[in-house]
């Protein structure tokens, strides 16, 4: 089993920021909401931190109880503007086209945060029905899953619209998982048929949108914002943060160390107390990193159907199958066959 091109690693202060405002404005102290991460309001600070990837998502549902909005994810993706994205927001908004900003928005998103894989590409043909194209993602972790994927959605949409200064409804969306109860929120914003325990989350629109012209295209500016992107791309994965480079470790030696800190520790050229301190500064601990870590290399392994779940459990640390099951129904409230049955839907 080949570790996954990308792990869910990091999110950029700036879009845990949009999180954190959004809440304040409904009354959810940023102290409060924070601790759940143990973190403080000290961190939004510090813009050029990052966080763990499960602690957002953490952050995501403890925001649902504070709020009491069961549609906390739309209506975060809903209220997405420019500043949210960083430079990678301003970088689309100079974009020349739709298609444009769309492929780098695939490109950089690493910058935002690294929840999941984007990919756009073509929908297969329907009868009768104009050339359509998805802008698809995939999470990384099945924590928040609803929430998550719900906020991503909403927000590619409102900011399309935003960029293009088009009112788009999409053909379609389509999410993975099971419908509320409520789906009034869903239908207002997308304006469209939405679909529930589909194969993929996914936008579907007509490819002849992707030729839209950008009412604030600027190529000075664009080739400005390209070249710094590009730089802060490629410093980002040469530069890994602790919490990125002990997750590779921990990842390259479940199968034969299994999870031994003070080895990972030693490969990082660290002591166990300061690798712990760094993790806890990210907002989880090495139990936490070491749960979603298995996680992620589950949900990828599963998509190759020749791994069966003894190898799958070896690969990942566990000493038998049946530790995997518990563990994937914790993570998925399913099992792993279901879950691969879902993949062929």
């Amino acid at each position: 089993m080949d570790c996954p091109a990308t792990l869910a690693g990091s999110v950029s202060v700036a879009y845990l920021q949009a999180l954190v405002d959004y809440l304040q404005r409904r009354g959810v102290a940023p102290q409060v909401l924070l601790a759940r991460a143990r973190l403080t309001p000290a961190v939004l600070q510090q813009r050029e931190r990052r966080i763990a990837a499960s602690a957002y998502l953490s952050l995501l549902g403890e925001g649902c109880r504070l709020s009491g909005d069961d549609c906390l994810g739309l209506h975060l993706g809903e209220a997405v503007r420019p500043g949210s994205y960083g430079v990678l927001g301003h970088l689309a908004m100079s974009c020349a086209t739709l298609a444009d900003a769309l492929h780098r928005q695939a490109r950089y998103a690493a910058l935002v945060g690294s929840l999941g894989r984007v990919l756009l590409d073509d929908e297969p043909p329907r009868p009768g029905c104009e050339a359509l194209v998805i802008h698809s993602w995939r999470p990384f972790l099945a924590q928040q899953q609803r929430q998550a994927s719900e906020e991503t959605l909403a927000g590619w949409l409102s900011f399309g619209r935003w960029i293009t200064g088009q009112d788009i409804a999409p053909t379609e969306v389509r999410f993975c998982h099971a419908a509320p109860r409520d789906t009034a929120e869903h239908m207002r914003i997308f304006r469209c048929p939405v679909r529930f325990g589909q194969a993929d989350n996914a936008l579907v629109f007509p490819r002849r949108l992707l030729a839209l012209p950008l009412g604030q295209a600027d190529a000075q500016v664009r080739a400005l914002l390209d070249a710094y992107a590009e730089r802060q791309l490629a410093e980002f994965n040469q530069g890994l943060s602790v919490l990125e480079r002990t997750r590779l470790v921990l990842a390259q030696q479940l199968p034969e160390r299994g999870a031994d800190l003070p080895a990972i520790a030693e490969a990082m050229a660290l002591s166990p107390r300061t690798l712990q301190r760094r993790l806890r500064e990210a907002g989880l601990s090495f139990s936490q990193l070491l749960d979603e870590t298995r996680q992620q290399l589950v949900l990828h392994a599963l998509h190759e159907p020749s791994l069966d779940l003894s190898e799958i459990a070896f690969r990942v640390g566990f000493s038998e199958p049946g530790s995997l099951l518990r563990a994937f129904r914790r993570w998925t409230g399913t099992t792993p066959g279901e879950y691969r049955r879902h993949l062929g839907a």
